[in-house]
């Protein structure tokens, strides 16, 4: 696949615009639009954006050697960086390793799906405490990453942890795969950073508003963002906070986030994010205090490689990404020891072998 950034300067000479007029419509700088031209992959609302302008498909603006079995993966980046036509490439490559495993699986199961007339707060905190609930996360607490995953697959999502290349700057990104719902996960990601980005995808999973090679508009993905932070931090749990540390001095504050944290895990960051939904005037500086207390956590690669028991690790990926595995185990007969390594991205890592015979041994057990 290739974004063909030129066409939008077609577009413009074809309805007697400009880049500076498209720049205005489109909410970016004219040297936005530069960048579109000249290779840069507008983010998912901007693209949605200037085919609502041009009135156009998404596709339109792709090389036509695009599969559509697989949808253009929707990116959540980290921190600032951009969405380059390096990471999409990167990405649909990733993707398309695992086609023929998901076109040879009948998916026939009915998935949940959420649409909604207004999507303002109330109808984002409603559905939070619906998924919430269907999650298993007791009280009015953050979910850890075991619970995460759980609604994961409660939603009918696949998950595949894999390290990524370097050009996918993402914790994690949504696809579909002949309509199986997908979300790659980035091994190297701290488990404290990871829940609220797969949580924004597990979102737009059961949003589906993404068609194939679709995006989405501002409204949406500030909709799914309201969702997430609600399943990751209700309101409850944000007043007792809250309610804890204020008056304290910013150090003691600091603190005390940390131990929530630790005990709940979470960044301080996303803590101190809602709580100024509560109070716009909190402004605890937690820069680098979160940075630090993060480094105490693993990243999601350690927990699943810790040790090096292929029993293990079939134990830990059947728990985390029960829909994927039970995908191999349908058709680990016909899955060569080579390609097995591929897909579980453990080729550096474990033998690929042991771990096939623990497949087996599982499939044996469960039949």
């Amino acid at each position: 696949m290739e974004w063909l950034g030129e066409k939008i300067k077609d577009l413009i000479k074809e309805n007697n615009s400009s880049i500076v007029k498209l720049a205005k419509k489109t909410g970016v700088s004219r040297q936005t639009v530069n960048d579109w031209i000249k290779g840069q992959i507008p983010k998912g609302n901007h693209l949605i954006n200037l085919c609502k302008i041009f009135n156009v498909n998404p596709d339109f603006f792709f090389s036509k050697d695009f599969d559509n079995s697989i949808s253009v993966p929707v990116h959540r980046t980290r921190m600032t960086a951009k969405v380059t036509p390096a990471m999409q490439k990167d990405a649909l490559e990733m993707a398309r390793k695992y086609e023929v495993l998901f076109k040879n699986d009948a998916n026939s199961s009915i998935l949940p799906v959420v649409r909604v007339h207004h999507r303002t707060d109330v109808v984002a905190k409603k559905i939070a405490t619906e998924l919430r609930k269907r999650a298993g996360i007791g009280q009015d607490l953050p979910p850890d990453y075991e619970h995460t995953f759980s609604l994961l697959a409660y939603l009918g999502i696949k998950v595949i942890f894999r390290h990524f290349p370097e050009k996918i700057k993402a914790y994690a990104f949504y696809t579909k795969i002949h309509g199986h719902r997908i979300v790659f996960v980035n091994n190297s990601t701290n488990i404290i950073d990871l829940i609220f980005p797969v949580l924004h995808e597990a979102v737009h999973a059961i949003r589906d508003e993404i068609q194939t090679n679709d995006g989405f508009d501002a409204e949406e993905e500030d909709f799914c963002d309201k969702v997430a932070n609600y399943i990751q931090f209700p309101d409850e749990y944000v007043h007792m906070v809250y309610d804890f540390i204020n008056g304290l001095s910013a150090g003691a504050q600091v603190n005390k986030l940390k131990i929530y944290g630790k005990t709940y895990s979470h960044a301080l960051f996303g803590i101190v994010k809602q709580i100024k939904t509560i109070d716009p005037d909190f402004n605890l500086k937690i820069g680098g205090a979160d940075s630090n207390f993060k480094k105490g956590f693993h990243t999601i690669g350690d927990i699943l490689f810790i040790g090096d028991d292929p029993r293990d690790y079939v134990a830990k990926i059947s728990a985390l990404s029960p829909l994927f595995t039970s995908i191999i185990l349908n058709q680990i007969d016909s899955i060569t020891i080579s390609k097995l390594g591929e897909m579980l991205g453990i080729e550096s890592v474990l033998d690929a072998r042991a771990v096939k015979d623990e497949l087996i041994k599982l499939k044996s057990m469960a039949a």
